[in-house]
């Protein structure tokens, strides 16, 4: 009988619990506001909820107009796994995206998410012309950059996440013990994991959605 193993990586893991997170607490709040009366006010953390995502609907109208709700939830989600993810350590998980593999994938994701909406949205022959703009020779060039693209993107962010934690090792093992125990807690942690961590997982939505943008030519588009 054959048996067999798998030996996932901590990255891997990782990403499967901060899915698992992100769906839970997708379900817990999407009940909640259903249950909420529309005529009363929202408070407490689920205002701030609230607040958060109408202020993402509108960045994303601006590149994607009256189109905006079809876009909306992939960019939405890749955002809400980016933020958990760049900030996992804090519950004592590795950061996902740190993992050279996870990484790659996440950029297959992006890829996959570009091309299939241009796809879809300007068919597949309208999409042949935009590759071939402005002349049929530079088709070769405009495939590259398209397939390089989220994979320039995805390794960013991988470099961006790995050499933070690098830096964190670094100055964890100069400190000596008590000092790097003062060090993690209250300069590392919000600098590394909290700051740098939401900053890079807002630059790469805001990265999908412009690239997103320019593959379906979405109204708004030109005007941004």
């Amino acid at each position: 009988m054959i048996e067999l193993t798998y030996d996932f990586s901590p990255g891997f893991k990782a990403s499967i619990v901060v899915t698992l997170i992100i769906i839970v607490l997708s379900i817990v709040v999407g009940r909640r506001i259903e249950k909420k009366d529309p005529t009363a006010p929202i408070k407490g953390p689920l205002f701030v909820v609230v607040m958060v995502f109408d202020m993402l609907n509108s960045f994303i109208k601006q590149f994607y107009g009256e189109e905006w709700r079809r876009f909306a939830p992939i960019l939405i989600a890749v955002l809400m796994f980016l933020v958990f993810a760049n900030t996992a350590t804090l519950i004592g998980l590795e950061t996902p995206l740190a993992s050279f593999s996870v990484a790659i994938t996440f950029s297959i994701i992006a890829f996959l998410i570009i091309q299939v909406s241009g796809l879809i949205v300007r068919r597949p022959l309208q999409r042949f012309k935009d590759l071939s703009s402005p002349s049929v020779l530079l088709l070769p060039v405009n495939v590259i950059s398209e397939i390089s693209t989220p994979f320039a993107m995805g390794l960013r962010l991988f470099g961006n996440l790995l050499s933070g934690s690098v830096i964190a090792a670094i100055i964890f093992n100069l400190l000596g013990s008590f000092g790097s125990l003062i060090a993690t807690a209250g300069i590392l942690h919000p600098i590394f994991n909290l700051g740098f961590g939401l900053i890079q997982a807002f630059v790469y939505f805001m990265l999908l959605t412009i690239f997103l943008a320019m593959s379906v030519e979405a109204e708004g588009v030109s005007d941004s």
